[in-house]
C-alpha cells in the first residue's frame, strides 16, 4: 500500500510538470503580442506628449500679422520655443532680451515713421493672443539722412529706414505664455524579454524672413 501511494503520487508529479511545461510553451509563443503591445502604449504616449507640448506657430504668426500696424514693416522675424534654440539671437540686439523666459517668442526687427509709432507698435503686439510681455530692445534713428543704404541700392543695403533720418529701426522680443506640461500617464506594465524603449522631445524653431518693402523714404507700407 505503501509503495501504490508513492507511485500515485509520482504520477501525479509527472502530471502537474507536463501541465506546467505546456503553461510555460504557450505564454512563450504569447509574448511578442505582449511585447508589442506595450511598445505601442508607449509610443502613443511619446506621440500624444509631443503633440501637447508643440507651440502653435503657424496661430502666432497669424496674430502678428493681424496686429501688426499699417506704418510698420520688418526685416526680420525670429521665432524659437526657448533661449537658444537653434543658435538664434546671436546677432541682433534683442538677443539678450530672449533669454530673460524660458518660453516661445519672436523676436522682431522692423521700422516705423516716428517713435510714437514704436509705442503703437509694442501695444499692438500686447493685444496678440497668447502674449504674455512685450520686450524692446531699442528703437533709433540714423544721425543723417542718408546715413544708410535703400534695400536693392549699393552700398550693401537693407536697413529697413531706407537712408531717412525720420524712420526709427526698432528690435522687440513677443514673449507667449509657457506651454503647459501634459498630464503623465501611467507607465504601461513591463513585460519580460521585452525591448527597451525610449522617450525624446524636440524642439522646434521657425524662423520666417520678411523682406523689407520695396518703397521709398517718404511712402513706406
Amino acid at each position: 500500500m505503501a509503495g501504490k501511494s508513492v507511485k500515485d503520487r509520482e504520477a501525479e508529479l509527472a502530471a502537474v510538470t507536463r501541465d506546467v511545461a505546456m503553461t510555460e510553451a504557450k505564454a512563450g509563443a504569447l509574448a511578442p503580442y505582449a511585447q508589442f503591445a506595450t511598445l505601442r502604449a508607449n509610443r502613443v504616449q511619446t506621440v500624444r506628449s509631443l503633440a501637447a507640448s508643440r507651440f502653435d506657430w503657424a496661430h502666432g504668426l497669424r496674430e502678428i500679422s493681424r496686429t501688426l500696424p499699417d506704418n510698420a514693416w520688418l526685416t526680420s522675424l525670429n521665432g524659437t520655443i526657448a533661449p537658444g534654440a537653434g543658435g538664434a539671437g546671436g546677432g541682433s540686439g534683442a538677443g539678450g532680451l530672449r533669454a530673460a523666459l524660458p518660453v516661445p517668442a519672436f523676436e522682431i526687427v522692423g521700422c516705423t515713421t516716428s517713435q510714437r509709432s514704436v509705442s503703437r507698435m509694442i501695444a499692438r503686439m500686447r493685444q496678440v493672443d497668447g502674449v504674455q510681455r512685450v520686450s524692446l530692445s531699442s528703437s533709433e534713428k540714423t544721425d543723417t539722412a542718408g546715413g544708410a543704404s535703400a534695400p536693392g541700392g549699393g552700398g550693401g543695403g537693407g536697413d529697413c529706414r531706407n537712408g531717412s533720418d525720420r524712420f526709427p529701426k526698432f528690435e522687440l522680443v513677443v514673449f507667449f505664455r509657457a506651454i503647459e506640461a501634459p498630464a503623465a500617464a501611467a507607465p504601461a506594465a513591463a513585460v519580460p524579454g521585452a525591448p527597451a524603449t525610449t522617450t525624446s522631445t524636440t524642439s522646434t524653431t521657425t524662423a520666417t524672413p520678411a523682406a523689407a518693402p520695396a518703397s521709398t523714404p517718404g511712402s513706406p507700407k
